[in-house]
């Protein structure tokens, strides 16, 4: 697996996650001052629900990289940004429905960017994987 470069992709998420958490705890000690409030666990849950998932979808990428079948790998990248949307959605929702008036608007914003970054740089990798596989295969 480290012909395709399994690792640099893995430390590309896992300093995605420790930037998102570091801004996090800036802002929750005061030292980033935003003029909403937003509720900073309701970030850094969503932060690790989407790298979680997103380790698992590097995962199945280079798995999907081994199978001479080319929709394989196509597949398994929709297959994951699919699972997280929809992972993503079910979470805000149970956060809706258990925080009723409490809920953090902001936050759920915030979480859904955060989706859209993490698919970003795991579709990127991926497809860096399939680009390394293929000039050394």
């Amino acid at each position: 697996m480290k012909k395709f470069g399994l690792k640099k992709n893995y430390v590309t998420l896992l300093l995605l996650f420790i930037i998102i958490c570091t801004v996090c705890l800036f802002i929750r000690n005061g030292l980033i001052k935003l003029s909403f409030y937003v509720d900073v666990n309701v970030v850094v849950v969503a932060n690790l629900i989407l790298f979680l998932l997103a380790l698992v979808g590097t995962f199945q990428h280079a798995k999907a990289l081994k199978n001479p079948n080319p929709n394989v790998f196509i597949r398994s990248i929709m297959l994951m940004t699919v699972l997280k949307f929809f992972i993503l959605g079910i979470a805000a929702i149970a956060y809706v429905l258990i925080a009723k008036e409490t809920r953090n608007v902001p936050a759920i914003i915030i979480s859904l960017v955060l989706y859209v970054i993490y698919s970003v740089f795991e579709t990127r990798d991926a497809f860096i994987m399939n680009k390394n596989s293929s000039k050394n295969g």
